[in-house]
Formats: C-alpha cells, structure tokens, sequence
C-alpha cells in the first residue's frame, strides 16, 4: 500500500502542506484536513482515503473563497455557484460549499430578493427589478412573492426621477419623448409611464397659460 515518505509546509502558504507518496509529490492539502486524518510521515494511505483528502481540502478552501466573496456583498445562489465554478472547483465541491453557505444563512436567495427590491424601488421600476432578480438567479416563485410594489409608490417614484430628468430641460416634444424612453428603461409600466408624461404635459399648458 502507498506510504507517506514526506510532508512539508508550503512556504507561501503556511496552512497548506505538500504530501509525498513513495518519494514522490502526489498533492497537497490544508493542514486542518492534514490532521483530521491523521496523516503523517510513515503511515500507509489508501485511494479512497487520498480522495477524501482531496475533496475535503479542496472543500475548505472553497468555503474561504466563498466567505470573502460574500464579504463584499450578497450573493445569489447562482452567482456564488458561477463564482466557484469559474475558479475551477469541481460540481461537488461546488455545492457541498454551497450547502454549508445555506446553513449558516449565508445564502439567502429569499432575504435578497427582499432586500435588493427595497433597495432598488427607489429608482426602478417593478419590471425592471423583477428581471433583474431574474438574472441573478432567483426564481419566478420567489421573484413574484418579494417583488410586490404598491401602484401609488411606483408612480411617485417614476414622478421624482421625472422631474430630476427634466430639471433645466425644456419641455417640448422631444424631450418628453427621451423621458418617456428614460422611465420605460428604468422598468416602469406603461401605464405609469404615460401617467407621468401627461401630467408634466399639464402641468407644462398650464405654466404656458
């Protein structure tokens, strides 16, 4: 049976150890997998105890990885799984970490659609915010349950943003236009949109008068 000849602390890296395997490099881990094991010089290892090894360590510091992603700010299950993915950890590495990130409460794809639509409200529309959410990941379940945005709140939040958009403008024909364009890219209805317009239109007659 293979047989640990030699294991040595990485220089730049002081958690990790390389192992060698009947005097050759076979691989290296973090230490705390190094010692769950018991590994050490002179001890005899088996195949499946080597892949053990590998998933655990590779486990580990996918985790720490995944922490200091999340550190900057939330994440969606999606993304945190493309994040791992692209840097080359394997599928089952990928969501076993990921299960860890969901018990822990690190991975919320509910709280973040309730919170990402509380954020955003104030200058999006519900449109725009459910897709949005919908390319991060998070599902139309989800998406229609949290993204719920009173009438009312939306049309005066398409109102503001309006009447920051036509601040020192003149309001003629095209540049109503351009602001319709404007809040139907911000994700409000056209409805609301529309609303919006014709009451600066009104408003507009009546200053002309």
């Amino acid at each position: 049976m293979p047989k640990i000849t030699d294991m040595q602390i990485q220089k730049r890296n002081k958690s990790r150890a390389n192992i060698y395997i009947d005097g050759e490099f076979a691989f290296a881990l973090e230490m705390l997998t190094v010692m769950k094991l018991g590994l050490k010089i002179g001890k005899e290892i088996h195949v499946d105890t080597v892949k053990m090894a590998l998933f655990d360590s590779e486990t580990s510091v996918a985790f720490g990885k995944a922490v200091d992603y999340l550190a900057r700010a939330m994440k969606t299950t999606k993304q945190m799984r493309d994040y791992l993915t692209k840097k080359g950890y394997a599928p089952d590495v990928v969501e076993c970490v990921i299960d860890k990130l969901k018990g822990y409460k690190y991975l919320d794809d509910e709280t973040y659609a309730k919170l990402y639509t509380q954020q955003s409200k104030t200058h999006k529309g519900q449109r725009r915010i459910k897709q949005e959410l919908l390319n991060k990941g998070i599902s139309h379940t989800e998406v229609d349950s949290q993204v719920q945005i009173d009438e009312d709140d939306e049309l005066a939040t398409a109102t503001t943003l309006a009447q920051k958009y036509l601040k020192n403008k003149d309001r003629d024909i095209k540049t109503m236009q351009k602001l319709q364009r404007f809040l139907l890219y911000r994700g409000f209805d056209f409805d609301i949109v529309n609303s919006v317009i014709r009451n600066f239109k009104d408003v507009s007659t009546d200053d002309a008068d």
